[in-house]
């Protein structure tokens, strides 16, 4: 009797083993599930935050390396621009009679953006107002890519004038794909002549701490009073091609026939100085009374 009491207790026992190690099996399974869970909620809400992908699709080790790496190696990684020659962009340009478009250019700046430059220069004998640049931006296909357009930063352009221009494209994803750009112009002519007349005179170029510094005189030789005076220099390369332009200051933009003003431009040498071998400065203005 007592064997079969022992045997009955050894089975018991064995029985009570086995259904606790089923259990601390499906404890252990529970634990793993809900610590899968937790990783990918936290994925889910680190990728919302970082404007990643947060759909179902994505695992979990996508969601830690993201995280994970820092932002700039994160882009290197599917930088496309790595590929992208700016160099290679063609300049098609449509000028009209009387008005010339030239020495246009195309770089990358500082900040990742893409510069279109050039000058406007009037080849007639009459006033040009209202000008307004025309740009339409083809991939390989010829396909139009977008357009847009610029107001010129003068309300007259005299003959014999040249104003440069500056366009700007700052999202990478809208001019990676552009193969060629070309460049228009609508204006309307002016037939008053103006009675101010305001030129740049006695330019001196040094070189100070780091600083290239022009400096010059305004000069209203006409006979009326010159308002909304804006003088613009223009950077040239070996080619002649627009690098970049700058404004100078001035302290009045109002001067009376025969007054003078001067003006000193500082450029920084280390960051301009070896993009430029010569440069140009024009003025603008209007006549201080109402042009009809």
């Amino acid at each position: 009797m007592k064997n079969v009491n022992y045997i009955k207790t050894s089975v018991a026992f064995r029985l009570l083993l086995a259904i606790l190690c089923i259990g601390f099996v499906l404890f252990l399974s529970s634990c793993q599930n809900n610590a899968k869970n937790d990783v990918v909620y936290m994925t889910t809400s680190s990728s919302q935050s970082r404007g990643l992908p947060s759909n179902s699709e994505t695992s979990s080790n996508e969601g830690t390396e993201s995280i994970g790496m820092p932002n700039d190696l994160a882009s290197q990684s599917t930088d496309l621009l790595s590929y992208f020659d700016y160099k290679k962009i063609g300049i098609d340009v449509t000028s009209s009679i009387g008005v010339k478009i030239k020495n246009c250019n195309i770089i990358l700046d500082y900040f990742g953006n893409l510069l279109v430059l050039g000058e406007v220069s009037n080849i007639s004998s009459v006033i040009k107002t209202n000008m307004i640049l025309t740009f339409d931006f083809y991939d390989k296909k010829n396909d139009l890519l977008f357009s847009d357009n610029i107001i010129i930063q003068t309300n007259y352009l005299r003959p014999g004038a040249t104003v440069p221009f500056i366009y700007s494209v700052k999202d990478s994803t809208q001019y990676i794909n552009i193969n060629n750009v070309k460049i228009g112009i609508n204006y309307k002519d002016y037939y008053k002549l103006l009675q101010s007349n305001v030129v740049v005179r006695k330019e001196k170029t040094s070189y100070e701490d780091n600083m290239i510094k022009i400096s010059g005189k305004l000069v209203n030789i006409g006979e009326n009073k010159a308002k909304n005076i804006v003088l613009l220099c223009t950077f040239y390369d070996e080619k002649d091609k627009v690098v970049f332009i700058k404004k100078c200051y001035i302290p009045k933009q109002e001067l009376s026939p025969k007054e003078e003003e001067d003006f000193l431009l500082e450029v920084l040498f280390s960051k301009f100085g070896s993009k430029f071998t010569h440069y140009n400065f024009e003025v603008f203005f209007e006549d201080s009374v109402e042009m009809p």
